[in-house]
């Protein structure tokens, strides 16, 4: 079954490159490791994004944006891949470097038992995942 993912982000981040993870890091890479982390819904990739801003910086600017992930496409969860004692960034790394799979599996922290899907364009089947749709997506003010 084909899986459905968002991402709400800055509209230069749109085509889902992994560009502003490699600049700067994240939980599950390192700066220099391209990724594009995604979520199973707009709220909670919404959520993920809130977490790290504050009212002094109101985003602006933003879309949403569902890719679709077809049936042959691997997806690894977490648990598959970690070894013990492994930090996040370890593991999000390594897997960035073996191409184990274009998909990785997480569990979000800001929602437990919600997942995020690590997308690694470097892998061969990255190229089958598609956009769907991109639009713009204003936060509400209640927000902040």
């Amino acid at each position: 079954m084909a899986i459905r993912v968002y991402r709400v982000c800055r509209s230069i981040y749109a085509h889902l490159d992994g560009e502003g993870a490699r600049r700067v890091g994240g939980r599950w890479n390192s700066r220099g490791h391209a990724v594009v982390y995604a979520a199973e819904s707009i709220s909670l990739a919404v959520l993920e994004n809130l977490v790290h801003m504050s009212k002094q910086d109101f985003p602006v600017g933003y879309v949403a944006v569902s890719a679709l992930i077809p049936e042959p496409i691997r997806v690894l969860d977490v648990d598959e891949f970690r070894r013990p004692g492994e930090s996040e960034v370890d593991v999000g790394d390594r897997w960035i470097d073996t191409q184990e799979s274009a998909v990785l599996r997480v569990e979000s922290v800001v929602v437990p038992r919600e997942h995020l899907y690590l997308l690694n364009p470097a892998h061969p089947d990255f190229a089958s995942i598609r956009i769907e749709r991109v639009e713009p997506f204003v936060f509400d003010l209640r927000l902040f």
